[in-house]
C-alpha cells in the first residue's frame, strides 16, 4: 500500500519511501510529458521540412538529432526508474542503517542524474522555441 500523505507517527524507514516514491512518480510522469513534446516537435520540424524544401538557415539536422538523444536518454532514465522501483521494494528487507543508506545512496544518485537530464532537456527546448520564434516570427 503506498501512502499518499505524510503521518505524525510514522518511521524514518516509511518517510523515506515516501519521498522516493514521490520522486519516481514525478519523474515518471516527466518522462512521459518530455516523450510526447519530443513526438510533437519532430512532426512539427518534418511538417516544416516538407512545407518549404529548404533547410535555409536553421541547421535542421541538429535539432533532429537533438531530439534523437532527448528520446534516447528518456528511454534510458525510463527503464532505470523501473528497475529502481522494483528494487525498492527490498527495503523493506532492510535490518540496518547500512542496507537503508545503501537504497537512500541510489536515490540521491538517481536524482542528481535525472535531474541533470531534465536540465539539458530544457536547454535543448529553449533551442527548439529559438527556431519557432525565428521562423513563425513570434
Amino acid at each position: 500500500m503506498q501512502m499518499t500523505t505524510i503521518k505524525i507517527n510514522q518511521t524514518n524507514e516509511e518517510l523515506h519511501k515516501f519521498f522516493m516514491n514521490s520522486d519516481i512518480k514525478r519523474w515518471k510522469e516527466e518522462i512521459e510529458i518530455i516523450n510526447v513534446e519530443m513526438i510533437f516537435y519532430k512532426n512539427l520540424l518534418n511538417a516544416h521540412l516538407k512545407e518549404h524544401a529548404s533547410w535555409g538557415e536553421i541547421n535542421y539536422e541538429s535539432l533532429f538529432q537533438g531530439i534523437a538523444d532527448v528520446q534516447y536518454y528518456n528511454e534510458r532514465f525510463q527503464k532505470g526508474l523501473l528497475d529502481f522501483n522494483n528494487r525498492l521494494s527490498g527495503m523493506a528487507e532492510c535490518d540496518d542503517l547500512q542496507c537503508e543508506n545503501h537504497f537512500l545512496n541510489d536515490h540521491t544518485n538517481i536524482k542528481k542524474s535525472i535531474e541533470s537530464h531534465f536540465s539539458t532537456y530544457k536547454a535543448f527546448k529553449k533551442t527548439l522555441f529559438s527556431y519557432l520564434k525565428i521562423r513563425y516570427n513570434y
